[in-house]
């Protein structure tokens, strides 16, 4: 399933829209890259993604996922946020920068009951409608109960990828999905469970606990 159009076209960014270390990490580049973030920045700026820096941005390393079945990981690599709204099961929102691996991964074992486009318009990450613009939530029932991924666009990430179709059992730590270029991932998670992860910190899709299911 895919949402939005070719992902090798951009609006003009006008301005950030959060603090640099949401956009990027430099030391996530290849160290032999010799790539300034300011320059890829400029060239996507201009409607163009340089063909090496788009070979970098579409790997898709194996991981390793830990072996305890009580386990919740993380859905996206980036910088990890920890949210509760009121009326609303606790999320997990993962940052993804223009630096992270963009592949998506199943957080908790289960089977997957939906998946579902929603939402309209696309928004830079503060502006007001962005959480409710174009975006994919899949819900799996798992023993923490039917949580939910979304996969988030925003104005210049308008092209998601979802691997998954209802009926599927899944595994913790199988791919979900991708999205292109920078974006969010959030995890909706109910049931009783003990947090692991921490505001600000840096996880990896797939490998890092978040959280662990609580007897």
């Amino acid at each position: 399933m895919a949402a939005g159009n070719d992902y090798n076209h951009y609006p003009v960014m006008e301005r950030e829209p959060f603090p640099e270390k949401y956009i990027f990490d430099e030391s996530d580049l290849p160290a032999d890259s010799g790539w300034s973030m300011r320059g890829i920045l400029s060239e996507i700026e201009a409607g163009r993604v340089p063909e090496d820096f788009r070979r970098f941005f579409d790997r898709d390393p194996e991981r390793t996922t830990p072996g305890d079945a009580g386990l919740i990981v993380a859905p996206a690599d980036g910088l990890l946020e920890l949210r509760r709204r009121a009326g609303r099961a606790p999320e997990f929102v993962v940052h993804l920068r223009l630096t992270d691996v963009h592949v998506q991964r199943v957080p908790l074992a289960g089977t997957v009951r939906e998946v579902r486009s929603e939402g309209s318009g696309f928004f830079y990450p503060d502006q007001e409608g962005y959480w409710g613009g174009v975006q994919t939530a899949t819900t799996i029932d798992s023993a923490a109960g039917a949580y939910v991924v979304r996969q988030i666009t925003t104005l210049i990430t308008r092209r998601i990828e979802n691997y998954l179709a209802p009926g599927a059992a899944v595994a913790t730590g199988q791919r979900l999905g991708r999205i292109r270029l920078g974006s969010t991932v959030v995890l909706e998670l109910p049931g009783r469970w003990e947090p692991l992860g921490r505001d600000g910190q840096k996880v990896v899709g797939g490998e890092t606990p978040l959280a662990r299911l609580s007897p």
